[in-house]
């Protein structure tokens, strides 16, 4: 992921109010299926049946919902924060307030594992979800979140990016 982008620039729900851990799988499978013309009925229930086996609860307030879509083509993803965290039964029993949600082409698992590796090795970093959290607009989560993965020189990097950067060593 050194050189890669995350690409959220139209993935990206901040600041999401949420009842519950339905509320918040409900309110990412409507964001996708706009974005997959996939209904979001089916993605929900793909997200449901997932969590059934397991919460994806990571800990650290963190949580990697994901499921394997019948009729989606491409891959899709969404990054939410929520105003309050909420019980979702993370392992280390601590309320979740960031979820990446990831959905996969049903019977193409060539690359999934792969993928949510490279999201996971991120997103692992405390400083990483701490800045998230600070976050007021999807601009500043863009640049955290480009801040995390950049690979280049301090004085190549753009000031507000500079200046996020030290938030996620």
């Amino acid at each position: 992921m050194n050189d890669e982008k995350l690409g959220f620039e139209d993935d990206l729900m901040l600041g999401v109010p949420a009842g519950g851990g339905r509320a918040v799988l409900q309110a990412i499978s409507s964001h996708l299926a706009q974005r997959t013309r996939v209904p979001a009925s089916v993605i929900l229930d793909g997200l449901l049946e997932r969590e059934a086996l397991g919460s994806t609860g990571f800990g650290e307030g963190f949580a990697l919902p994901h499921a394997f879509i019948l009729g989606l083509i491409t891959p899709a993803k969404v990054l939410v924060t929520l105003r309050e965290p909420i019980e979702f039964n993370a392992p280390d029993d601590e309320p979740v307030d960031i979820f990446l949600a990831v959905i996969w082409p049903y019977g193409q698992h060539e690359g999934f594992l792969q993928y949510l590796s490279k999201l996971c090795r991120v997103f692992r970093s405390k400083k990483l979800l701490a800045a998230l959290r600070g976050v007021r607009s999807e601009t500043e989560a863009l640049i955290v979140l480009s801040a995390a993965v950049c690979t280049t020189a301090p004085s190549a990097q753009s000031s507000v990016t500079a200046s996020y950067g030290p938030l996620l060593r």
